[in-house]
Formats: structure tokens, sequence, C-alpha cells
């Protein structure tokens, strides 16, 4: 009885080609889209997880009650990782943790790679496994470094590492270390990432930060012990926290600031680090991705296979009609209507079967182009683990049951009587049909919408005036085979008789992310007349306005014919606002924090976008303070010969870091590679809304055929009694246009609260037009035209006599 199933099955599948054919490829498009963008999101949602008891992994912040808006800072100062772990016995291992570019050298060689800062409970806390070494005693020693194993292999070859010395630099002074474990490769979910780790203490940010509760410039992690409550520790450090703080919380109550709901001005909170990933409320541990984008992402594939499973609804119940006798014979003979229901199932079965099949392989042909394309990490290996397996195998049965299971629910409550007498009759506008076809088109009208929408955006984030010159402006990462300063005053003795180039300066922060990859931002906070001020810093180089073509709009530039400008300051217009001064040149800014008592304001420069659009033009100070170093080397050039200029700057840098690799680009590609997120963002909405506009006109193609075909007696009586062509495309067609109508007022509304509450997320945004909106809906409603079009002018132009012959 099976085989028969099973051979009637594939004989009716091969019969019906074209309806087979549209649920296979559409099936498959959807379970190969599925498997990419799940398996992208567990993934994103595995980092961290590979730690031993991950859940008791915290990461230290404080959330501070500003005046304007609530901070949350995950720096922590030196010394509160003592304090921590003296005070409160839940804590049971903790490290600080840093990184930054390093040097190493050995045997005349040099590699750079990024050490990492951290304390001797740093791989008893963490499943980093060592192939070599112990792990309490790893960072045991002040003088050891512990390498990953490519770096190992990198350094010494062959050679065992294991108590070799070699030589690092980081910021600082040349050091030795001697080699006290190799960890394997660092796990591809890991948030903490490092090619080699030494003791905190050797950081160069450690000396003047010792013993200081008002500097922060590290990340605190701590494991509690198992059992330990989150919220019992966060309110137990409360009292510690406004003892060692109450200085800063009475500033803060002094300027304004409103508590927090349980009353606290500051407070020192605990992230989970298996949240850390998909937090972007803070600065992350390392690279981040939203929860929102993940959500969306899931949203995009259930979307996606939800069309595929309403054409394939649609196709099996109008296709089952024209299958009414074999119904009805079957029932009559006996058969009941598990066995009929069994029958139609089947054949959903095997074709959700073939198309799972052909997506497992199309998943991975097209897995490397999805991973340039979006920004994955993703790895083919997660789709052999157990609970993936597992839920791949779940997801395909309840697609199959949803999918086939309410066709065979139609098949057996047929009448078989009414059947063979041909009484049943097909009903062209179904509530069920109809509201599945809105569904669907709702959401590829949504998905055009949001495409719209965030490229739009997209276009004004690169295109909107920043305040600065980005096209002619080469900005190029110093390193660390050199000193930024000292780099910087050889370049312009290079460059100085070059015609190319305008100006030449420096800057602590690049504009933008750089080809290294960097992009941070420094601020301190100082008292101004009795108010706690905070502005961000850039550290420069003299000719730095002329360089950008900033503008100034009150005093002067900084000059070497003053002595005294390293301890003068040059702010924005923003900052004048937070001071309350229309002219502040001449004011004093006493600023503690670095040991600089007094700073002059020798100028105001206008307000321009140093961060990223997501933010607002913050308070900010130009300085030229000798502790903070140089990271980038800003060349202005003229805009005649611009990749000519790349080579020769390329060629002069070999000279002054021959070890170092140029990774020099213009500051315009530098603020394009910040909104790399919002690019890939808006790579999803255009791939998805593609995918579901073909996808829904397939089935509206497949659902047009099956209607004419109903329809084939009544369109040959119309014809005979004079109707022309075109009242007979606009029967055909006017049920459907209805129904997109329909899909269209429904999805409006939904793309413009979506997008708007994601514009909400910058600084900068456009306004959304509503003929974006309609335009989408204009778009898949013409689309959709042109898919039932075909056939409709087919049926109209087609002989009366012969159709009326047939039937």
């Amino acid at each position: 009885m099976i085989r028969n199933y099973l051979k009637i099955a594939l004989r009716n599948l091969w019969k019906h080609k074209t309806n087979t054919l549209i649920n296979l490829l559409g099936l498959t498009v959807a379970f190969t889209i599925c498997l990419l963008l799940l398996l992208s999101v567990y993934y994103e949602f595995s980092f961290n997880k590979f730690h031993k008891d991950p859940q008791d992994l915290y990461r230290a912040y404080f959330s501070v009650q500003q005046p304007e808006r609530t901070d949350l800072q995950p720096s922590m100062p030196e010394p509160m990782l003592k304090a921590l772990k003296e005070q409160f016995p839940a804590v049971e291992y903790g490290t600080r943790y840093n990184r930054n570019s390093s040097e190493i050298e050995y045997k005349g060689k040099h590699f750079f790679k990024e050490l990492g800062f951290g304390d001797a409970d740093f791989f008893s806390m963490f499943s980093f496994p060592l192939e070599k070494g112990n792990a309490p005693q790893a960072l045991a020693g002040r003088d050891n470094i512990v390498l990953t194993r490519p770096v190992a292999d990198a350094i010494f070859g062959k050679e065992d590492p294991i108590g070799k010395q070699l030589r690092v630099q980081s910021g600082g002074p040349w050091k030795v270390f001697t080699v006290s474990a190799v960890a394997a490769d660092m796990p591809a979910n890991s948030s903490i990432r490092f090619d080699a780790i030494v003791l905190f203490e050797h950081g160069y940010t450690y000396p003047n930060s010792v013993g200081k509760w008002d500097v922060t410039n590290h990340d605190l992690i701590l494991r509690l012990k198992p059992g330990a409550d989150k919220a019992a520790f966060e309110k137990a450090a409360q009292g510690f926290i406004s003892k060692q703080y109450a200085d800063y919380i009475g500033d803060l109550k002094r300027d304004g600031a409103r508590p927090a709901p349980n009353g606290q001005y500051m407070q020192l909170l605990l992230q989970p680090l298996l949240s850390a990933h998909v937090d972007v409320d803070m600065r992350g541990l390392g690279d981040t991705i939203s929860r929102s984008y993940l959500y969306m992402l899931l949203a995009v594939s259930v979307f996606v296979l939800f069309i595929a499973c309403i054409n394939f609804i649609n196709l099996s119940v109008g296709r089952s009609f024209t299958r009414s006798r074999e119904v009805g014979l079957r029932k009559t003979l006996g058969a009941l209507p598990f066995q009929v229901g069994m029958q139609f199932w089947g054949e959903a079965a095997i074709v959700c079967a073939a198309a799972l099949l052909i997506s497992i392989p199309l998943f991975y042909a097209v897995l490397p182009q999805y991973k340039l394309i979006f920004g994955s990490s993703l790895e083919t290996a997660v789709l052999q683990q157990p609970l993936v397996i597992a839920s791949v195998i779940g997801g395909f049965l309840l697609v199959t049951v949803l999918a086939g299971g309410y066709p065979a629910l139609v098949m057996t409550r047929m009448d078989a009587v009414n059947i063979l007498k041909g009484k049943l009759k097909l009903k062209t506008s179904g509530s069920l049909r109809n509201g599945l076809i809105i569904g669907q088109f709702a959401i590829a009208i949504l998905l055009i919408g949001c495409t719209l929408i965030a490229w739009q955006q997209l276009n004004f984030l690169r295109a909107r005036p920043l305040g600065y010159n980005s096209s002619q402006v080469v900005s190029i990462p110093v390193g660390q085979e050199i000193g930024g300063r000292e780099a910087l005053a050889l370049l312009r003795q290079k460059l100085a008789a070059e015609p190319s180039v305008l100006s030449v300066s420096g800057i602590s922060n690049n504009l933008g992310m750089g080809e290294d990859g960097g992009s941070y931002s420094y601020s301190i906070g100082f008292d101004y007349h009795n108010r706690n001020i905070s502005m961000a810093w850039l550290n420069v180089g003299y000719d730095f306005t002329k360089t950008m073509d900033l503008s100034i709009k009150y005093g002067r530039d900084f000059s070497q014919s003053f002595g005294s400008d390293s301890t003068g300051i040059i702010i924005n217009e923003q900052m004048a606002r937070k001071m309350g001064v229309v002219n502040p040149v001449g004011e004093i800014l006493q600023v503690d924090a670095l040991n600089q008592t007094q700073m002059k304001v020798l100028g105001v420069i206008k307000d321009f976008n140093f961060q990223s659009l997501h933010k607002p033009v913050e308070p900010m100070g130009l300085v030229m303070y000798a502790d903070m170093p140089i990271n980038y080397l800003l060349v202005k050039v003229r805009p005649d010969n611009l990749p000519g200029i790349m080579d020769k700057l390329k060629a002069i840098w070999a000279q002054i870091a021959p070890r170092s690799d140029f990774r020099g680009s213009f500051i315009d590609e530098n603020i394009n590679r910040q909104y790399n997120r919002e690019e890939r963002f808006t790579q999803i909405f255009v791939y998805a809304a593609a995918v579901a506009i073909v996808l829904s006109c397939l089935g509206l193609f497949a659902l047009a055929v099956l209607a004419i075909m109903q329809r084939t007696r009544e369109i040959g009586i119309r014809k005979a009694l004079g109707a022309s062509s075109g009242s007979i495309v606009q029967l055909i067609t006017k049920d459907f246009v209805k129904l997109i109508f329909i899909a269209m007022i429904i999805a409006t509304p939904l793309a413009w609260y979506f997008m708007n509450t994601w514009l909400e997320n910058f600084a900068f945004s456009v306004q959304i037009k509503w003929w974006w909106l309609l335009a989408a809906g204009l778009l898949a409603l013409a689309v959709a035209l042109c898919t039932i079009g075909y056939q409709s002018l087919r049926a109209a132009f087609a002989n009366p006599v012969k159709s009326l012959k047939t039937e």
C-alpha cells in the first residue's frame, strides 16, 4: 500500500510539472535562506558559550545618571578589581582586560600581533585550553607571556616555545618576556581575542592609573561563585560605590541629574558575558551585533518560508479540485479519510524532502558569497552540531505538516456523492486563499518599503556634509614600529618638497574606520564653574585645522610661534554652548585628571561630525597633550592625482617604518566603512524583498493559470457574446488587484513604524516620504500585473470556439 501511494504521488507530481516546479523552487529557496539566516543567528548567539559555566561570567560597568541622559560606562579604574575581591565573597575569580597592537621580536624577526593584558586568574576563569603549560601558573610570573598556537608556530616554527625569551613593545619601551604556555587558537565565537597575553601591569596605560579611582581604561570581568545571585551582588555593591564615589555623586546632584528608578545616581552593574556580543548599548569587548539586527534576520527567514508555504497551500488546494473525481472514486471504493489524507500529505512530504535535500548542498555552495556580502563569520561546522540537526529535522516536519496538512484535510472532507455527480466546484474567491495572497504580498511590500527607506538613509549617511574635508585627506595608522610624533616629523620632512601634498598633521583618534579597523574615542570630565562637564578629546599635531579644512569661528589655531600652546585647547561650538559662554577664548579650564592643572582656550572651531552620524555632535576639544599619542598621520593632497599620491606615500612609509605594512586610506573611505552594518542591513532587505516578490508572483502565476482553466467555458461564452479582450483581462485580474491593494493598506503603516523605529538609532536621519511607501506598493502591483497579465491576455485572445468545444 505504501509503495502504491508513493507511485501515485510521483505520477501526480510529474503530471503537474509546472506546479511541482514552482513548489519545489519556492521551498528550496526558502529552506536555503532559512538555513543561512537561522544558522547565522544561532552562531551569533553562541558567543562565549564555550566557557565552562558561562552563566557565572560577567563584565562590570557603571550606570551613571547624567543631567541629559543615562551613561553606561564599561571602563573601570585600576583599583576596582582588588577592592571587589577583598570585600565581596561572591567573586571567585576576576581579571582586568585590555589589548593593544604590539611588535614582537625573536632572533631578529619581527611580528606585529594583538597583545592582551590580563591578571593571573585569566586562564582559571576562562576556558581557553592550553596546549602547553599550566592554567593557574600561566600568568603567575611577572614576565610570563602566553602565545596562541598560530603565533607560536609563526615565531618559533618547530622549536618548543616554552621557556624561550622574546622581546615585546606595545606603546612603551621594549620588554623581555618568557613564554610560559601555548594556548589553542581562539574560538571564532569568542568576544575576548588576542594573539598573546601578558600581565595587566605591563599595559602602557598602567603607570598613570595605579590607585586612581577617577581614571578608567580597561574592562573588568568577574566570575561569581556557583549559585551567586547577580542582583544580590549589585545590591551589595551599591553601598561601596556610594561611598567610594560620594564626591562625584554629589556633583551629579548639583548639576541637576535625576536618580534612577531605584533612587541611585551611580551604580556598579554586571553584564552577562553571554550577552556581551549582542549588546550595543555600550562599548563591546570585541565586535558586537545588535539583537534587533538578529531578530530582523529571524523575521526575514520566517517571512520567506511563510511565502513559500502559502504558495504550496494555495496551489495544492487549487489543484486538489482538479483531482476531485479521483478522491470520489477512492472514497466510493472504501478508502478511509485517513488514507486519502495520507496520499495527499505524502505528495507534500516528497516535495518538501526534495527541497530540503537540494537546499543543503546549495547552502554550502552559496555560503562563501553570503559571508562576503553580509560580513558573517558563520562556519559550516555549525550545521553538523546535534542540536542544529535536530532543529532542521523538526523545522522540516513542521513545514511539511503546515504546508501539506491543510490540503490533505480539505481532501478528506470532500463529499464523495457530490464529487461523482460533478456538483463540487472551486470557490474562486475563497476567504483562506485570499487571506494567504494578501499575507504574502503584504510581506513583499513591507520588505520593499523597508529597502527603499534603508537605501535612502544609507545614501544620506554617505552624502551628508560632515564639516571637514574627507575626500582629499589620507589617514595612515602609525602602528608600533615607530612613535607617532617621530613618524609625523619624518613624514613632514620627506613630503616638504612634494607639490601634490598641501599639508601634513596627526591625530590620536581616527576619523571613521581605517584599514587597521581602529575606531575609538577618548573623553574626559572636569569641573567648570561648579558644573561637571564631559568632553571628547582629540590629540592633534600642528596644521590639523588646515589639513581638515575646519573653520575657526573665534580665536586662533595652534602655532609653533607660541610655546605655551602645549597647554592650550581649541574647542567646538557645542563645547562653548555647554560652558555657557558666547566667546570663550581666554577662558581657563581646570583639568585635574591628566595632571594638567590649567588649559587655556585658544579658539573655537565650527562643529563637525568627528563621530558617526549615529551620534550628535558632542562637546569636543583639540589638544596637543604630550602624554597622549599620535596614532594616525593625516596628509592632505591635491585632487588631481589621488591614485598616484597613494603610491608615493606607500614608498615613503617603507622608508619611515620598513617593517610595518602601509594601511593608508582616504578618510571618505573610512567614513563609508563605519556604515558597513547599515549597508549589510540594506542588502538583506534588498535580497529578501527580491525573493519575496519573486516567490509571491510565482504563486500568483500558478493561481492565475488555475483560475483561467476553471473559467474556460465562462470566458468562451463571454467572448462568443461579444465581450472585448480588455473586459476579459479585467475580469481575470480585478480580484487579484483588489487583494494587492489590501496588502498595500496593511503593509504601508507597518513599514513606516518599523523603519521609523530603526531611524531613531541615528542622530541624523532622513524623513520618511509618503511616496516612498506608495512606490513600494505600486512596484509590487506592477510586477504582479506583469505576472498574471500574460496568462490573462492568452485567455482573452484564445479562440472561443475551441474552448467551448473542449468543454
